[in-house]
């Protein structure tokens, strides 16, 4: 398969919800002359809204709302004809339409980010291993959203020369002219070191870790600032922490905000902080970076490995250590010169995280798999036929 040939090169991914973060890799696609159809299974659900997220009523052409069903492909009469992507392996909906593609040696691709390491781990071992053999002899490959991805679907099963790198990636977020910027006025020692949090307030993000070590940093350096921007998942349980540690008159709760305006967040701060105790990806790393900022965050977030190359652009740091994390800050209290100097690299490392680098990545791994595993001929001669 010439996949440079993008016209003759159809597409059709399956997904749960339309968000944000994929419509910018799936108009690229589209950019490029390639045939695409996807299909969500799903809508955005009330918590996601809750979080600023956008639930569409219109969607660009070739997009579909579908049943989680079998009947879903006949949305799309030349389905035979094109190369699936499937999320994995999650409800039993993606289990039969992995295995029916299968049966009609049609070519598909898993894609999906690790699975967080909890009991139910354990308890669904068994569906990985079945899984993971159905994408050594069935699929084309599978495609790893990071590099704690690509871990996760070798512990699984999935032959490692199976596997191929595909992050989630956005374009640049509009920035908001109006806000301040940290470049606005040069960072002096003096000046306070502004920090920022956005995402959901809730364990799993680290939030009170992240309110703990701004206790040690206030300590020393009572000029900093901290606000948290996101979706209160905890019934204020973190507006009254930040009272125990007797530090609220430096922490602002910004609350959920539309994702269209997330860019206002990071021009009015000078350091992200993701500290998350479990992050599968975290696209608000690819908007920090996109935008110029140094970032702090943690082991177990898997864009913390690709978009943050510590003592670059930032510092990564073990989850849960409240210490770790604070003397990372700290760092930039007491070298604000770092400020600048590792947003600068931020916004270069950002560079290999757009949709058109995407889709280059996706276009070099279907070639790559394909050259691996050909195809019979007769279902190359399918899946090559070009878009009338």
């Amino acid at each position: 398969m010439d996949v440079a040939n993008n016209s003759a090169w159809k597409l059709m991914v399956w997904t749960s919800t339309p968000t944000h973060h994929q419509s910018g890799f799936f108009a690229a696609l589209r950019g490029r002359g390639i045939d695409l159809v996807v299909h969500y299974f799903g809508r955005v659900n009330l918590q996601r809204q809750l979080h600023g997220w956008a639930d569409p009523t219109e969607l660009p052409a070739g997009e579909h709302y579908v049943s989680p069903s079998l009947d879903a492909l006949q949305r799309c009469s030349d389905w035979r004809e094109r190369i699936h992507i499937i999320p994995g392996y999650g409800t039993s909906f993606l289990l039969r339409l992995a295995s029916t593609l299968s049966r009609q040696r049609v070519p598909w691709l898993h894609w999906s980010e690790p699975s967080r390491v909890l009991p139910r781990y354990v308890l669904t071992y068994p569906m990985k291993r079945f899984y993971a053999t159905l994408v050594n002899h069935r699929a084309l490959g599978a495609l790893a959203i990071g590099d704690r991805a690509r871990r996760d679907f070798i512990r699984w099963g999935i032959r490692a020369d199976k596997i191929r790198f595909l992050p989630y990636s956005i374009p640049a977020p509009p920035t908001d002219a109006a806000s301040p910027s940290a470049r606005d006025d040069e960072l002096s020692a003096t000046r306070a070191i502004r920090f920022a949090f956005v995402g959901a307030l809730c364990q799993r993000k680290g939030v009170d870790i992240l309110l703990q070590a701004f206790k040690r940093v206030r300590e020393n350096s009572p000029s900093a600032a901290l606000e948290l921007v996101g979706y209160d998942e905890a019934n204020g349980r973190y507006a009254r922490l930040s009272q125990e540690l007797g530090i609220t008159g430096a922490v602002r709760f910004t609350g959920s905000i539309p994702a269209a305006r997330i860019s206002s967040v990071f021009e009015r701060c000078d350091v992200f902080v993701l500290p998350s105790r479990f992050d599968g990806w975290g696209v608000v790393l690819n908007e920090a970076a996109a935008l110029g900022k140094a970032i702090i965050s943690t082991e177990p977030t898997g864009a913390a490995h690709h978009l943050l190359t510590p003592g670059v652009n930032g510092y990564r740091v073990p989850a849960g250590n409240a210490a770790a994390l604070a003397q990372a800050m700290l760092r930039y209290c007491r070298h604000p010169e770092l400020v600048a100097a590792h947003g600068e690299q931020s916004r270069a490392i950002f560079g290999e995280f757009t949709p058109e680098r995407n889709v280059s990545r996706l276009r070099e791994a279907v070639d790559s798999l394909l050259s691996a595993n050909p195809l019979p001929s007769n279902l190359h001669s399918r899946v090559m036929k070009r878009a009338e």
